[in-house]
């Protein structure tokens, strides 16, 4: 149990053991001789207050969590009866700061006022009944503490609906919460699984597909046989360099890396293997290199594999050229074909629709190294992959 609903329990507690209390001692008073007994003597005054406390009983146990118009009849009964033993004896007058508390709580605010003039109203000719000479003291004194039963049960009541409405808003927070963190880590699970799989593609996927290329060029019987030794080596050290990326990439869950100085070697490296397998490529170099962080230059080497790829399976082309140029301040990398071309715009309906993966990773991980990728191309005039990074963003 919370510490605002111990409050709440301790309060309710607290009013039944007063009312109870208030209700003994008036009792009590009018046993002793303390309170006069108008009429009816002692036995009217003992029935009558077992009366009052039974059926006050009855209400604070069943009646009190029940619908409103319920609780408001319990409510009205009780200060019917309340005001029956006040006219037997005023010792019942202190009852009523209890009294008003629970019809301000229970009854609607028209109603309770009325039930607030009326107790008022009835303690006030009790005590001026029995006792004429008690002064202005004895009439403003139960008006005072009827007034502030009332304002006490409703800053009470306004108090409980703002720990109520706090409450609430923390519930839905925390709610809010909860789904935002499962939001977040289905989000870094979709992200991973999408990196995982870019890598494998851009990977193993990439090696395989070249694997594929160079042996099928080595069993065509167009091809010289002084040429099939020469791809059957290099689809072997394909596959080995695959095999020894994927290791490095199961032991670090990372992207295979170049050094600084690694990516000229590597490009120069992807065009030879192309043209082992039947893809005449060209590999040229412009300008000073510069040095690129990791990210970027890993992002154009897969540009440029990917690209070569695609090249090789759908081009149908002669020739392929790999351009690498540094720039002040900016590297471009391009690879162009004088295949049979393409539309880009299908291209990226495709991507879209869940196909065109190659085109999707190209520009997602160019995006996350800081750079761009242009794709150029029209039905039957080859196509070029142009891949752009400032060195000021690059990543």
């Amino acid at each position: 149990m919370s510490s605002d609903h111990r409050t709440d329990r301790y309060a309710e507690w607290g009013g039944h053991v007063l009312f109870v209390t208030l209700l003994a001692i008036g009792l009590r008073q009018a046993l002793a001789g303390q309170a006069p007994i108008a009429v009816g003597g002692d036995v009217a005054v003992v029935v009558g207050t077992v009366v009052v406390g039974g059926w006050y009983l009855f209400g604070a146990i069943t009646v009190t969590r029940r619908k409103p118009s319920v609780r408001a009849g319990w409510v009205l009964a009780l200060t019917a009866g309340w005001v029956a033993l006040v006219l037997l004896s005023p010792g019942f007058v202190w009852v009523a700061f209890v009294l008003a508390m629970l019809c301000w709580r229970f009854l609607t605010i028209p109603l309770s006022v009325v039930a607030e003039i009326v107790i008022a109203a009835t303690s006030v000719s009790a005590t001026l009944l029995h006792t004429p000479d008690i002064g202005i003291g004895g009439i403003i004194g139960p008006v005072i503490g009827i007034c502030t039963a009332a304002a006490v049960t409703e800053v009470y009541g306004r108090v409980s609906r703002m720990v109520d409405e706090r409450d609430d808003l923390i519930g839905d927070l925390i709610a809010t919460r909860e789904r935002l963190a499962q939001q977040e880590r289905e989000a870094g699970t979709l992200a991973e699984r999408e990196r995982l799989g870019d890598e494998i593609h851009d990977g193993t996927g990439q090696a395989l597909a070249s694997i594929v290329l160079l042996l099928r060029a080595a069993t065509s019987p167009d091809t010289p046989e002084d040429q099939r030794g020469l791809q059957i080596e290099t689809a072997l050290d394909t596959a080995q360099t695959a095999l020894a990326e994927s290791r490095r990439f199961l032991r670090g869950l990372h992207g295979s890396d170049l050094e600084p100085d690694g990516l000229t070697d590597a490009l120069s490296r992807a065009a030879a293997q192309q043209s082992v397998a039947g893809l005449p490529t060209v590999f040229e170099v412009h300008g000073t290199p510069q040095e690129l962080p990791a990210q970027a230059r890993h992002a154009l080497l897969r540009v440029a594999q990917e690209s070569l790829t695609n090249v090789a399976k759908h081009a149908e082309a002669r020739r392929a050229v790999i351009t690498l140029t540094h720039l002040p301040g900016e590297i471009y990398l391009d690879v162009s074909d004088d295949g049979r071309g393409f539309d880009p715009g299908a291209v990226d309906a495709d991507e879209h629709s869940g196909s065109g993966r190659g085109l999707h990773t190209m520009r997602r991980r160019m995006s996350e190294a800081g750079g761009t990728v242009t794709v150029e191309s029209r039905p039957g005039d080859g196509a070029v992959v142009h891949a752009r990074i400032r060195l000021d963003e690059a990543k």
